[in-house]
Parts: C-alpha cells; structure tokens; sequence
C-alpha cells in the first residue's frame, strides 16, 4: 500500500486531501489511480459503492486536466441526482486549491437554463444524469468533442433504470480516441454488452469478487407471511438500540403502509417513494443523512445512488426478483470494516429464488425462528425497564407539582401500578409463530394483502420487450406515472404485471389501443388456468409427435 504522494498527483490536490486527513489510499484508489496517470488502458472495475471510488477516478482525472483549455475534458456519468451532487461536492472539495479548475453538476429535477448557464463558464468536468446531459446534447447546449476521460459510475445501476440507450447516445458522441473507465458494483450481462461494445483490451479491476456479497455482511432470512412482517421488524429495531437502516419493498403501496405504522407506533421513519416531489425526496435524505431519522422506507427506484454510510441494518421487507439487486441492497451496510445485518423476509414459496441468490452471489445465509409471543414481550419490557432506569429522578419542584395526582393513584399498589405503566407502553402481541394456521387466498387474480390483480399481455422477449419498455407503454397509454406497478414478469412470447386492482379496467381499455412494434396489444387477466392447459397442450403434442417416430 503507497501513500498519496507516491502517486505523482499535482501538489494543489495533494494539499486538498491532507487538509482532508486522507492518510492511506483505500484498495481501489491503490489500484485505480496509478493506472489512470500512468496507463493507456481503458479499465472496468468492480467494487462496491463507499469503498472510495469517486477518489479513485476523480483524483487522476483532475490531475490530467489541469490546462488552460476551456474545453470539458472530464465526463461522469452517473444514475441519480442524489449521487450527482455528492460527486460534484467531492470533486470540487479535491480541486478546492487551483485557480479557475470548474466542475459542474447537470441533473434533472431543476431548471436547465441554469444548467446551460454554468456550461458557458467553461467547466474541466461535468457530472451528469444521462436523461439530462441527452437533452442538453439535442439542444446543442453542450460539446463533447474534446472529452478525453469518460467515467461510467454505478453502471449497473444506470442500467437497470433503463438507460442503456442514453448511454449509447452520449457515448456516440464522445472522441474515439477518449479513454472509458467503468465502475460497477456487479458484472451483469447488460454492464458486459457496454464494455464488449466501446471498451477494448480494458484492464480488469477488482476489489472484491463481482457478483459477491461482502463479508462483512451477515445475511439472515424469516419464512412470515405478510401480515406477521411488521411485528418482527419491530421487534428487530425495539432490541437494536442504535439501529440505522433502510427497510426495502417493492411497492410505493408498501412504503407508505410499513412507514405509516411506524411513525403511529413513534419510530424515526420516513417514506422514499416516486410520490415525493425533489424538494421533499431531498429533505427526507438530508433528515436521514445527520440521523434525525434513523429509519428509511424506500423502493428501489428511489433509493438507486443514494450513498449513505454506517447503515447497521438492511431489511428487505420482500425478497427481490434479481440477485444483483439484492448484492445492492445489502452492500449498503457492512461498509469500511464494520460488520452489517442484512434481513430478508420470504414465503414458504421463495426457497427457489433465495437459492438462486445463493448460487449467483455466493452468499451463505442463516435461518432464524419468528420471535413468539414471549420472546418480544421479554424485549420490549427490558427496553421499557432500561428506558425507566435511566431517566432522572424528579426534582423537588417536580415533585411538588405531581402532588396533585398522587390522590387518583392512592389506591394502586405497587404492582398493579407496574402493570398499568407496562399495559400502556407495551402492545399486546398475537402469537407471530403461527404460520401453520395461515391460510392464503385462493383468488388467482387478486394478490393476497397487495390490492394488486396480475394482467397478462401479448408480448414478449421475442418482440424485443423489457420491463424498462412494459413500464412506458403502460405510462404512455393511460398517461399517468402514478399507477401502483408491482412484479413484471417477461416471457418468451408474452409478459404479466401487477396492477393496482382499482386501476385494472381503466389499464385494460387503455392498452388495448396502443401498438408495440406495429404489433396489436390484447391485454387481459391473468388467468393460471388458461396458461396451464395451454402448456398441457403443448406437452401433449409434443408427445404425440414423438410416437410418430
């Protein structure tokens, strides 16, 4: 391991980072930095998000453009406003000591005339969105013609929102001669087709296995049903004093249901959904970052980029359909050496997809037994004894003004006046262990505890359809972008999604009207029946048809 100043870097920088008390390069700085100075190598590293990667390319990109050339030298492309901004900040902290050395942040969300403005003062280096640097491109607002070094961050992210083509566009207009390095936290065959496509002889980088869970990351599963999941992540946050975690579901629905509880039940919680305007989203993160919040309710979508360290818990209140998703979430604690807990809830009918999370990301999980009734009785009551025993003993001035109450209070003993104070700060529980009693919905279209009906459609993989698209042909054709969307499902030669079940008729009529690839759309609900004798069919010919030989 070297330290900063063995790397050549300019000196202004060098004074930055030790007015930052950066002593000794983290693993990938070590790796990145010299072959960034020094190499003429593109170079796709994988590495998960805290590990000091914005140091790692920012710090060689800013050395190397330092000219009295007023082009942009320097792009970052990266998935979220959120993550723009910290890398801007950090970006500008580092170069903080040269003399008219611009970098400039271009995001959506906010006005461009702005942006188009700050573009006019010649920055060195731009950090953008690729939604807003396309726009700014088909306004001519901005030359990439002279862009030397293009950085691809959290590229998996921006991939899996859906900007493959955004990427292709920008990348298309840079130099040929331009170096690329990717950063990703996963190797995922959508991040392989980018580097298969614009990278050559790419150096390959790496500070923990692609694919793989940290391991400082204990990954811990429950078997509940929906209706018991609230009560153990109580009862996971009442026994951790310190808990500072991000509870992840797949639905705004979901986030607004679980956040709702626990506000009522007076948790620090917040909601992080597509529902919340920019404003609000940024409040809520500024809350959640200085820990006037400690717990986070997000899907997804609106936590992609959001870089927070010291998370003690991730709690994935369902189990996600794509293994890499799940290797993101729980990257997100267990960070610089700490030791992280990352939750997982499953139905009896997930062992199958938790398995393949297993094999793809070679993680090892333990299985825990729902709490009974017991069990978070005996912990809310200590946590209720410990927060008793630790407040401080009335003043003699208290005393004297509680005096009043003492005569309604008289005629309590000791004991019945400890169980009124337990009955009032302690809920009663039902029995969580009872999942051999639960018995589901047999409904085939309306999804149980959801408000959701399944809706299958016509199209599939063979006409070129993806969960990205199947969200704005849905959007497009009942122009709205507050449709409660659940699980997608894409097929060879037809697709399911969830639907808010209030929205089913209106979603129906809507896309019955619109055309896929001059393809029309027959859209209808999804019915288990219908596909299972379609595929007995299918079996059956099949069979006949090999007799026949």
């Amino acid at each position: 391991m070297r330290s900063f100043n063995k790397f050549g870097l300019n000196q202004n920088i060098l004074d930055s980072i030790k007015e930052l008390k950066f002593e000794n390069p983290t693993s990938i700085q070590d790796k990145v930095i010299p072959q960034i100075l020094s190499s003429e190598h593109d170079i796709i590293a994988t590495a998960q998000t805290g590990t000091g990667k914005t140091a790692a390319f920012g710090l060689p990109i800013i050395s190397l453009t330092i000219n009295h050339s007023k082009n942009i030298e320097g792009v970052i492309l990266c998935p979220t406003r959120e993550l723009c901004i910290q890398i801007s900040k950090d970006l500008n902290v580092f170069s903080k000591y040269m003399d008219h050395y611009k970098i400039i942040p271009i995001y959506g969300g906010t006005k461009i005339e702005s942006q188009i403005r700050g573009l006019r003062n010649n920055p060195k280096i731009i950090v953008c969105t690729p939604g807003r640097l396309n726009d700014l491109i088909l306004r001519k607002k901005v030359n990439l013609s002279q862009v030397k070094y293009f950085v691809l961050d959290e590229a998996d992210e921006m991939l899996s929102m859906g900007f493959k083509t955004e990427i292709d566009k920008v990348l298309n207009e840079i130099p040929l001669d331009r170096k690329i390095y990717l950063f990703s936290a996963t190797l995922s065959e959508k991040v392989k087709n980018i580097t298969d496509s614009y990278m050559k002889k790419a150096l390959m980088i790496s500070v923990s296995n692609p694919n793989k869970g940290a391991d400082t990351v204990k990954h811990i599963y429950y078997i509940s049903n929906k209706n018991k999941r609230y009560d153990i992540i109580r009862n996971i946050i009442d026994i951790n004093k310190d808990i500072y975690t991000i509870i992840f579901c797949r639905t705004r629905r979901e986030t607004k249901e679980v956040s709702k509880k626990l506000i009522q039940d007076n948790y620090n919680a917040k909601v992080l959904n597509g529902d919340l305007s920019q404003n609000e989203r940024d409040n809520v993160m500024n809350q959640f970052r200085s820990k006037v919040i400690n717990i986070l309710v997000a899907t997804d979508v609106a936590s992609r980029g959001i870089d927070v360290n010291n998370l003690s818990h991730i709690i994935n209140y369902n189990l996600p359909d794509d293994p890499e998703v799940y290797v993101h979430r729980s990257g997100r604690t267990g960070r610089a050496g700490k030791n992280g807990l990352s939750i997982v809830f499953i139905s009896s009918k997930e062992y199958k997809r938790l398995d393949e999370i297993k094999r793809l990301s070679k993680i090892s999980f333990e299985k825990k037994d729902i709490p009974d009734e017991k069990e978070i009785l005996n912990s809310r009551m200590s946590l209720l004894i410990n927060k008793i025993t630790s407040l401080p003993i009335p003043s003699e001035k208290d005393r004297e003004l509680f005096k009043k109450f003492y005569s309604h209070l008289d005629s309590f003993s000791k004991e019945e006046l400890i169980g009124k104070i337990i009955s009032l700060n302690i809920n009663n529980n039902k029995n969580l262990n009872d999942s051999k009693n639960y018995k589901p919905d047999k409904s085939k279209n309306i999804l149980l505890n959801t408000g959701m009906t399944k809706l299958s459609i016509n199209i599939g993989r063979a006409d070129k359809l993806t969960p990205e698209m199947l969200l704005k042909l849905i959007n497009k054709s009942i122009r709205s972008r507050n449709t409660e969307i659940g699980k997608i499902n894409i097929s060879k030669k037809f697709s399911t999604f969830e639907v808010d079940s209030k929205m089913v008729k209106n979603v129906i009529s809507k896309m019955k009207h619109i055309r896929h690839y001059r393809k029309n759309i027959n859209i209808s609900k999804y019915d288990e029946d219908i596909i299972d004798r379609s595929s007995n069919r299918k079996n059956k010919k099949r069979k006949k048809n090999r007799r026949k030989y």
